[in-house]
């Protein structure tokens, strides 16, 4: 543990010169909706590179891209997690498992503090679970991959089953941000199909949606090109085996559209609804739900990665989805944000 804190004041100290906003601009070639485009002008503060936006209503999905169009990929992160919720939901709705029912009772983790987590404490982020391990060797393996601007999430799915073995949940009840619970879940979801995450992920969401342009990459292959750091530092694709139901999925803002519509008509409801408070919020099976003017509320999810950040909205009572990604690793969530209250 002290290794690790000595190595993580390091990185502060001399990784800081790579983190300047402002180093990148946005690309200036332009494609689809030319009113998206101008509020993108408006309203877009960057720094930014490739920008993939969708507006989701009733009439019809609006497009406008920046150095790309709607079908570029980008690495979405935690947008990953709402794709492990909605295979929850749907893995309870059809009896195959149950929210109460101990992650233990799928996955060989007997005799470990999160045996006994529920599959809702996973999905909700009160298990008490670490964001990432806190196994000294491990952890210094991520922070070193995250200096050199490499993938900080290697690990296999049985290095994934160790590194919750040996965490523990002393927090439980309360809300921690975890990505190793969320990949935990997925995993064991994968576990009790006798299926791998990529597989599932496959035929239970993005086939039944129509997102044939998603993908869970186990090489590099099948990665999206490299992102940028906010200073502009490219980085490496972040390819993850364990971790992949927390972070590890490839999509575009067409096939993100197509799944904010199938959510706006009414499906995957399990996901979605409300079960109990994180911090300000309110939070579904990964899903996060945040209050509006009007007395409205946004569903949605964010997510990051070493290149690249993500976010999709839904105003349920509005009928309408955005969807925003960029290949740059600052927060897009304001102007996500902005978008979706547009009139």
């Amino acid at each position: 543990m002290k290794l690790t804190a000595v190595l993580l004041a390091v990185a502060l100290a001399i990784g800081g010169w790579l983190i300047r906003p402002g180093a990148l601009h946005l690309a200036e070639s332009r494609t689809g909706d030319t009113e998206l485009q101008r509020f993108i002008d408006d309203h877009y503060e960057g720094p930014g590179h490739r920008l993939s936006v969708a507006v989701v209503e009733d009439s019809g999905t609006r497009y406008a891209g920046r150095g790309t169009d709607e079908h570029g990929s980008f690495e979405i992160g935690s947008i990953s997690k709402a794709l492990t919720g909605i295979l929850l939901g749907e893995a309870v709705r059809s009896g195959e498992v149950k929210l109460d029912q101990q992650v233990g009772s799928l996955l060989p983790l007997d005799g470990s503090e999160v045996a006994s987590a529920t599959l809702e404490d996973l999905a909700t982020h009160q298990s008490g679970l670490p964001n990432t391990t806190r196994k000294p060797l491990p952890a210094v393996r991520s922070l070193l991959a995250s200096l050199a601007a490499d993938n900080p999430y290697p690990y296999s799915v049985d290095q994934l089953l160790d590194q919750a073995r040996a965490a523990s949940t002393k927090g439980r009840g309360e809300s921690t941000y975890s990505n190793l619970g969320g990949a935990l879940l997925g995993q064991a979801l994968a576990r009790q199909a006798g299926t791998t995450y990529p597989e599932l992920l496959q035929d239970r969401v993005f086939e039944p949606v129509g997102m044939q342009e998603s993908r869970t990459p186990i090489s590099d292959a099948g990665a999206a090109p490299d992102g940028y750091g906010s200073g502009g530092r490219r980085q490496a694709p972040w390819v993850q085996t364990g971790y992949a139901p927390a972070g590890g999925v490839v999509s575009t803002a067409n096939d993100l559209a197509l799944l904010a519509r199938t959510l706006l008509s009414g499906k995957y409801v399990e996901a979605l609804a409300p079960r109990r408070d994180f911090d300000e919020d309110r939070v579904g099976l990964f899903w996060l739900t945040t209050p509006l003017p009007d007395n409205r509320s946004m569903v949605w999810h964010n997510g990051g990665t070493g290149g690249y950040r993500s976010f999709i909205g839904l105003d349920l009572e509005r009928h309408r989805a955005v969807v925003v990604l960029s290949d740059v690793a600052v927060p897009v969530d304001d102007f996500a944000t902005e978008l979706l209250e547009d009139q």
